[in-house]
């Protein structure tokens, strides 16, 4: 029986320490350093379809017209393209993961595409192997996509909740142009250091110090959240996003205090799952 529906779940990630890694290809290109993958994320219906479609988005079209897959795609997300949640990568993602399956291709080939794909747009690195692994807390070790990058994970308590404030836009091709040459002196210096020691109280010193230095986390940034830091264990930005680090029982109370003063805040679990499938060949009209 054909396949009708594929619904896919893709979490999101953070970077928060990282260096780009240009490779003879872009299957090989990718970036060393760690991150958060986050839940909630994109959410993605796929459903094969009688022609092409053109699609304003460029991740999507790309993808489809990489796998030869024609195909109507929709989806939700809790956050926006460019501000730094790496959702472009969810997206080529999860297109090329729904297209391999509508044409019976491997995943993990699908995979790679999408990783091309964004690497070949400008707009992400190491997104989509830590989003396609997951991990949680996840730690870069070699660069490149899913099948060829190799990825780790570092022990988190699990309680542990990721607060967020979206501070803007950012486009990752002019931040990647523009920090070029402080991410190759800051970006070794602080991997070997995490490297040497992989656990969340280094992780989390190592990237706020990161943040500041890279010149993301501004003295006015962390004026402005002061009050609110008791709630964490720590905070960093990665482009436009202020990431909180906290636990369960202070989530509420940091929330209350960031908009307090002035900051309206998202609320996110790490997530130690990737990328979820679910394929309906019965029912196109069931709700998952």
């Amino acid at each position: 029986m054909p396949v009708t529906m594929i619904i896919l779940d893709v979490p999101l990630h953070v970077t928060s320490i990282w260096l780009p890694i240009y490779g003879n290809d872009p299957i090989s290109t990718g970036s060393l350093g760690c991150g958060i993958v986050i839940r909630p994320g994109v959410r993605l219906t796929i459903m094969p379809a009688a022609g092409p479609i053109k699609y304003d988005i460029d991740h999507i079209d790309l993808t489809f017209r990489k796998l030869g897959v024609n195909a109507e795609v929709n989806y939700s997300s809790p956050v926006q393209l460019g501000v730094g949640y790496g959702m472009s990568a969810a997206l080529a993602l999860g297109t090329a993961l729904g297209a391999a399956v509508i044409a019976h291709k491997p995943l993990i080939k699908a995979a790679q595409v999408a990783h091309m794909i964004e690497v070949r747009l400008g707009t992400g690195l190491g997104d989509v192997i830590a989003e396609y692994y997951g991990g949680g807390i996840e730690l870069r070790l070699r660069a490149g996509a899913p099948g060829v990058g190799i990825i780790d994970k570092i022990p988190y308590s699990q309680d542990l909740m990721i607060v967020t404030v979206d501070l803007g836009k950012y486009l990752t091709s002019d931040m990647l142009q523009e920090l070029k040459d402080k991410l190759v002196t800051l970006g070794r210096r602080y991997i070997d250091e995490l490297i040497n020691e992989p656990t969340y109280e280094k992780f989390t010193e190592l990237s706020t110090a990161f943040s500041r230095e890279i010149g993301f986390l501004t003295r006015d940034l962390e004026g402005r959240v002061r009050p609110c830091v008791r709630h964490a264990d720590a905070y960093y930005v990665k482009k436009k996003v202020l990431v909180f680090l906290t636990h369960r029982d202070e989530a509420e109370a940091l929330i209350n205090c960031l908009r307090s003063v002035g900051y309206e805040a998202k609320v996110f679990e790490p997530s130690n799952e990737g990328i979820r499938v679910v394929i309906d060949k019965d029912t196109p009209n069931k709700v998952h």
